[in-house]
């Protein structure tokens, strides 16, 4: 659906994409970064005068370690024309209507479903609840948080992909904000489609691709090619071949249509209607197999949440109420939005909105124990933020100034209330998956990675097991829509038979660690390959060095 970039249509300027993929941040035993009560002022150009069109004039940034600037305080120089911070917008709360701001995507309209429409109507769950709704479509990022900043609404959506881009214009508006809900997870409604000759990622190298920048898609576009064999130069060569919009959101469909790129990335309805326009296309990576990579939020400002934690809360117990709701009955919720919601209305009609609710997955409370940790587990929040942190921290376009610990963005009082108010049940169990495909599957995409054995050695020392926390666990925890297979290989050198052996020993060790970090059993199998796949010559020490590799192969499928 119609997610605008944080970009959007107020970034002017030429793309040049050619830098490389930085390092992915180092996550401890619970997922966190190490330097979390840190905030480091980057010394690059604000990215204000595109998120909030009415600054003029750009902020000047501080040299790095010269100050720690806690979330939403003033920044050193606030640009000319900024938006102001506005008086607290809760003090008349009890007045009128929760004003809420969405997006015109089917992970967030259970929440119309709850109020029946745009407002809430007698009978509704809403109703029942006590809690007089306002729902308004906001759909670019420039709108929806001067929107929040100012007041005009209360709660509002956001993608934790565009956080790290736009936290920046609160900062300057001198309103902290705080995500408290989770309302999503895109389940195959972001996808990078393909031409027939891309069957593996790894395929894209030497073909051009297109996308919206900075949207989500170009998010799943990262993720893949970051994780698979394509080496720092070869990443570098696939961004420099593809080809960005700023504001269109059907630019790389209308490419790929027209045959003038390989691979797109887009949202539905537009995958669908792409897969159509080319003869052989189809969905090489997407949501549903990186099914914990692109989450929606509500996003509140802190004062507000601070001052009615109360409406906040019952918010919370609103939507959870409207997805069962939703979930119970989608016929019912599909007419509800067809009949409230105007591009649902107008250009999917009820039997293609009806299909539409299965691009994303409405979230529970059970999710939200997970997405903020209420249980002790690691937050997947702060796996999403530091994902997308990471890619976007290497892209001057995006101008990130400010740079922020997840931790200090999120406000998990809300959920922990109806959690401990239900007897704190536990999480969803972990999802089922078959082993046959972690056995016998084709890899999407290949991971290597470079783990040091003592000699005839398969016991992982502390380095070895920092480096499977920092370059596997979290992309495993992202990508649980796929199934693993831990390959070891060895050069030529020694004996056949005792490579073949210590290959399978070492990524035994590998596999039994990463269900010791609670990747489900079912879904992880090791293999020992030898000295049977060589991917360089054996003759020389490099290749030899090459040789002596760990594979992780990411294989489409769970069930």
């Amino acid at each position: 659906m119609q997610r605008l970039t944080p970009l959007a249509k107020g970034m002017i300027g030429a793309i040049a994409v050619g830098s490389l993929w930085g390092a992915v941040y180092t996550y401890g035993p619970h997922g966190t970064r190490q330097d979390e009560d840190q905030l480091v002022i980057e010394p690059r150009a604000t990215v204000r005068e595109a998120l909030t069109p009415a600054a003029q004039t750009k902020n000047t940034a501080q040299a790095p370690g010269t100050a720690q600037v806690p979330p939403g305080a003033a920044a050193t120089a606030r640009p000319a024309g900024q938006v102001p911070a506005a008086p607290p917008p809760y003090t008349t709360l009890d007045s009128r209507p929760v004003r809420v701001g969405l997006s015109q995507w089917p992970g967030h309209l259970a929440l119309v479903v709850g109020a029946g429409g745009l407002t809430t109507q007698p009978g509704s769950v809403a109703a029942q609840a006590g809690l007089n709704l306002e729902i308004k479509f906001l759909e670019d990022a420039p709108t929806k948080n001067k929107a929040l900043a100012t007041g005009e609404v209360d709660f509002v959506w956001t993608t934790v992909d565009e956080l790290p881009i736009n936290l920046g214009t609160f900062v300057d508006a001198e309103v902290p904000v705080r995500a408290f809900l989770q309302i999503d997870w895109s389940r195959g409604g972001d996808a990078c489609i393909a031409a027939p000759e891309v069957k593996q990622v790894e395929d894209v190298l030497g073909r051009k691709s297109a996308m919206l920048m900075f949207s989500p898609d170009h998010t799943v576009f990262e993720f893949m090619i970051s994780n698979s064999r394509l080496s720092p130069a070869q990443t570098a060569e696939v961004r420099n071949a593809t080809q960005f919009s700023l504001d269109d959101f059907t630019f790389g469909r209308k490419l790929f249509a027209k045959g003038e790129v390989d691979v797109a990335c887009l949202w539905e309805p537009d995958v669908t209607l792409a897969l159509a326009d080319r003869k052989g296309a189809h969905r090489l990576f997407s949501t549903a197999d990186a099914t914990e990579l692109v989450a929606d939020v509500l996003l509140a400002r802190k004062d507000t949440l601070d001052a009615r934690p109360d409406v906040a809360e019952k918010l919370a117990r609103v939507w959870f109420k409207s997805v069962q709701i939703a979930e119970a009955d989608r016929p019912h919720a599909a007419r509800v939005i067809t009949d409230s919601c105007s591009r649902f209305r107008d250009e999917l009609g009820y039997e293609k909105t009806l299909g539409a609710l299965t691009w994303a997955k409405w979230t529970t409370l059970s999710d939200n124990v997970r997405f903020f940790g209420l249980d002790g587990s690691a937050p997947a929040f702060d796996r999403v933020y530091n994902q997308a942190d990471s890619i976007w921290i290497n892209y001057p376009q995006a101008e990130i100034e400010h740079r922020f610990p997840p931790a200090t963005l999120r406000d998990d009082r809300m959920a922990r209330a109806v959690w401990e108010a239900a007897g704190k049940p536990a999480a969803a169990p972990e999802e089922i998956y078959n082993p046959k495909l972690a056995y016998r599957g084709e890899a999407l995409f290949t991971k290597p990675i470079s783990i040091t054995f003592g000699l005839g050695s398969a016991l992982l020392g502390p380095t070895a097991m920092a480096l499977i926390n920092r370059e596997i666990v979290p992309q495993l925890e992202i990508a649980r829509g796929m199934s693993i297979r831990v390959e070891g290989n060895t050069d030529t050198s020694g004996d056949p038979g005792v490579n073949q052996l210590l290959s399978q020993r070492r990524a035994q060790a590998i596999v039994d660690y990463l269900i010791l970090r609670g990747v489900p059993k079912n879904r992880v199998v090791a293999r020992g390959n030898g000295s049977s796949k060589p991917i360089a010559p054996n003759e020389t020490a490099e290749g030899r060095a090459l040789n002596r590799r760990t594979d992780v192969l990411f294989i489409r499928g769970a069930a």
